[in-house]
């Protein structure tokens, strides 16, 4: 907290164009947001929300996502929610080998999660499946 207001206390105002990082709770993104007078998203940020805001409301078909990344348990509410909305999902990256694992599949030595192995047998979603 101490260096989120550090942070705060060398600026006016505070524009957040980062997307890609928006989400996540740092000094530089959210922490110093309380403690600056003023606070937006910026011309990008807009942009991309329209852009997402149009491929999960009425995506033009056939609609692909792609998502990677190596922690399930960050994208789980990501992924049940775009399942509802895409005709196919892929899954790369490390969380691909939870999926291969759930499925029974050999992952080898690679890292997978044994809970998210139980969420994803426990729902299992047909775009899970393929």
């Amino acid at each position: 907290m101490e260096f989120s207001k550090k942070l705060a206390a060398l600026c006016d105002v505070y524009v957040n164009d980062a997307f890609g990082s928006a989400h996540r709770a740092h000094a530089s993104t959210e922490g110093m947001v309380r403690f600056v007078s003023a606070a937006a998203a910026g011309l990008l940020m807009e942009q991309e929300l329209k852009y997402l805001g149009m491929a999960t409301t009425n995506p033009p078909r056939p609609c692909v996502a792609i998502l990677g990344g190596a922690k399930v348990s960050d994208k789980i509410e990501v992924i049940e929610n775009l399942g509802k909305i895409v005709d196919q999902l892929l899954i790369g990256g490390a969380m691909a080998y939870t999926f291969l694992k759930a499925q029974g599949l050999p992952t080898g030595s690679r890292w997978w999660k044994k809970t998210r192995c139980r969420w994803l047998r426990s729902c299992s979603p047909s775009w899970a499946a393929s």
